[in-house]
């Protein structure tokens, strides 16, 4: 009877320990098209901006701290970016938007210029989108990570 009671005990013990080495949800939502149209909507106020230049395996990262002036607009077929250069100059940049090329992901294009805007995180205030792209060196990735908040 005790050599029961112990391994019953053992079972338990074992399976509360392998519960809590279970994966947890992935945040990213997997919105379709339509839903991912609908929840951006709207003017987006940009936190910050997370530059990462990684090449060979050696990464450095850059942080832009968004003004009060700074802001994403997107609306059903185009999208603004509003923001402050390194010299406190507002600039913007105005795009066209396809909501429906890729699964959770924004695409943006002005010109040749064609950026994919995978959608991490969406709630009613906070967005994160992240882009990632190559440039003229195969070998350098650049990936920037948009804090945006309503």
């Amino acid at each position: 009877m005790r050599k029961t009671t112990y391994w019953l005990l053992w079972v338990i013990i074992l399976c509360i320990t392998f519960s809590g080495c279970i994966e947890g949800e992935d945040v990213r939502p997997e919105l379709a098209a339509e839903e991912v149209k609908i929840a951006v909507q709207g003017k987006w106020n940009i936190e910050r901006i997370e530059s990462k230049l990684c090449r060979d395996s050696n990464c450095t990262t850059e942080n832009y701290d968004g003004k009060a002036t700074d802001y994403f607009e997107f609306k059903a077929d185009s999208a603004f970016l509003v923001r402050l250069d390194s010299y406190n100059k507002s600039y913007s940049n105005a795009y066209k938007v396809n909501y429906n090329m890729y699964p959770g992901t924004i695409v943006l294009s002005s010109g040749s210029w064609i950026g994919r805007f995978e959608v991490k995180e969406i709630k009613a205030s906070k967005m994160v989108l992240i882009n990632s792209f190559t440039g003229q060196d195969p070998k350098a990735i650049f990936t920037d990570s948009y804090y945006l908040y309503r």
